[in-house]
């Protein structure tokens, strides 16, 4: 007995819209997209639950007549190619005929649609696949999307939907890549009745960064040019003060299409390798602007991966656009060797000035003081290590690994008996955040809570610091918060991310690398590392100390032995 046969329509159709539908976030892109292509000059994004109740777009853009609405919910239907040859020079955002299709076989949808100039406008609905009959209805030029209970009949895929703030930061990052390519467009994010951000038509994509990233940001921008006769390099880079431990802050645009490709990230990189500490990122806008014909955008179904046809050209001109403006802007930077010396603070001890141990009564009130460990000497160097005596050798200390690493350890133990005490600002600190900040930072708030950061949401993608943890009364709350925006990925609230969030404190609180210490402060460091369990390495990985013996000394300096 045959045991092969022909999947259903409605099976077919379920299938192909995992390809393009894999979260909310995929709705929106589409919806969005289409609207851009339909010439609006205004889009609105309604949602509710993050869009797993309810997703709602509205355009003002040219609309369609009764006749092409009909035709929306079928498979490959679109009005964007009409023959093979016009796959070769692809210059709108959608041409697939696919979205509509995939979304209409996965939720309730409806669409009313008006063509500009028309009297009246037409409506059709569809769910699970289903289309229902074309009606006729009152409406304003453009067209309404409604997208509800997205995956209703797909238990499997809507089990896995994220919490509501996880998949905001998705439909957060999708839309702010679409709006920062599209500056000359209005538009308005809503969620559950509260407004996420409302971008007035910008001038640029300056004007746009500026609101995303504030102005502080903007003001640093460098831009960048360079025309060649297939392809145009525009945007703006950032001096490399600004870099993170991701690729996250790297926006490549395309033909007005935000997309992603390896040969591009790479001629960002090269272009600050040696501005930049090896795992740290830049911040760069780029906007490319090349022949249709020139570059295939029908790689995959979400239309994020492009290829091009003289990649090594289109990467040279990148890497080239990228140095002259670093260089231009930045002169001092070309000049700089690749070993720089590091500045030495003033005050502390000098270099090489070797330090005996002090008292421990020098410092501390008799009735305070503890049996102490082996007066042995030391010395620091450059305000970052430590070379400490042994009786068998030195050991050389890197003093915030060796701190990272106690207040890891330090925290760790706490944190599984109680919260973490915290420290209540006399004056609260408010921070201004890009959406997608924003929704992380409020699906982190269980965690933050735990670790004795006290944070409440303040208007429109704001929040208030009024508590932080005691270890870190002495940080600023912005910069605690930035290192746990840039090290906090995707994925729900466990135990991977809240060990995450640990090692951001116990590196934003430790001793800071080429800060002098005092005699006293090194004491103090090196006796709290007898009451622990002498950690080799920091959570990042980094030895906290290297240890040479006298017999390697002594092999080193050529001697024969004592």
């Amino acid at each position: 007995m045959s045991r092969i046969h022909l999947l259903t329509p409605t099976i077919v159709n379920k299938i192909a819209a995992g390809e393009v539908i894999e979260r909310p976030a995929s709705v929106v892109k589409e919806l969005v997209e289409n609207s851009i292509d339909a010439d609006s000059t205004r889009i609105e994004v309604g949602l509710v639950e993050a869009g797993k109740t309810l997703i709602r777009v509205v355009d003002n853009g040219v609309g369609m007549g009764p006749e092409d609405l009909s035709m929306v919910f079928l498979k490959h239907a679109t009005s964007k190619i009409n023959s093979l040859e016009d796959l070769e020079g692809i210059a709108t955002m959608g041409f697939r005929g696919e979205a509509l299709a995939s979304i209409g076989a996965v939720s309730q949808a409806r669409i009313v649609s008006c063509a500009r100039g028309s009297a009246a406008g037409a409506e059709i609905e569809v769910g699970g696949g289903n289309r229902k009959e074309l009606k006729y209805v009152g409406a304003p030029e453009g067209t309404q999307v409604e997208v509800r209970e997205l995956f209703y009949n797909v238990p499997a895929r809507r089990k896995f939907l994220k919490a509501t703030p996880t998949e905001m930061v998705h439909i957060s990052e999708v839309l702010t890549r679409i709006a920062m390519s599209h500056p000359e467009i209005h538009f308005l994010l809503v969620h559950n009745d509260r407004e996420v951000f409302n971008l007035p038509s910008a001038s640029g994509l300056r004007d746009r960064i500026g609101s995303f990233f504030g102005e502080d940001l903007a003001r640093d921008l460098i831009p960048l040019n360079s025309k060649e006769s297939r392809l145009e390099v525009a945007g703006y880079a950032l001096p490399p003060a600004y870099c993170r431990n991701n690729t996250r802050m790297q926006f490549i645009f395309l033909n007005g299409r935000s997309v992603r490709d390896s040969n591009l990230t790479h001629a960002i990189n090269e272009a600050y390798r040696n501005l930049l500490s090896p795992g740290r990122f830049p911040f760069v806008f780029l906007s490319l602007r090349v022949d249709p014909g020139y570059v295939d955008v029908n790689v995959h179904p979400t239309k994020m991966e492009v290829r091009f046809r003289e990649p090594a050209q289109v990467h040279a001109q990148v890497l080239q656009a990228l140095r002259k403006a670093l260089n231009q802007f930045m002169p001092s930077f070309s000049a700089l060797p690749k070993d720089v010396p590091r500045p030495v603070p003033q005050g502390g001890v000098a270099f090489g000035e070797a330090v005996s141990r002090p008292s421990v009564s020098t410092f501390v009130p008799k009735e305070q003081q503890r049996p102490s460990i082996e007066q042995r000497p030391f010395l620091q160097l450059h305000g970052y290590y430590i070379v400490e005596e042994t009786p068998g050798g030195i050991n050389i200390i890197d003093q915030h690994a060796l701190h990272e690493a106690m207040l890891y350890q330090e925290i760790q133990k706490t944190i599984q008996e109680r919260a973490l005490p915290s420290q209540r600002l006399l004056i609260p600190e408010l921070l201004e955040l890009s959406p997608e900040d924003f929704f992380t930072l409020i699906k982190l708030k269980p965690l933050l809570d735990k670790l004795g950061l006290e944070v409440e949401e303040f208007g429109r993608n704001s929040i208030i610091v009024r508590a932080v943890p005691q270890v870190l009364k002495d940080l600023e709350a912005k910069e605690f918060v930035s290192g746990l925006l840039e090290n906090v990925h995707e994925g729900e609230l466990n135990d991977h991310i809240l060990d995450g969030m640990i090692k951001v404190m116990a590196c934003k609180g430790a001793i800071k690398s080429g800060r002098r210490l005092t005699p006293y402060e090194v004491h103090a460091l090196l006796e709290k590392r007898e009451e622990t369990a002498r950690p080799t390495h920091c959570p990042h990985g980094r030895p906290t100390t290297l240890f040479f013996s006298l017999e390697e000394l002594d092999k080193q300096f050529k001697r024969r032995g004592k």
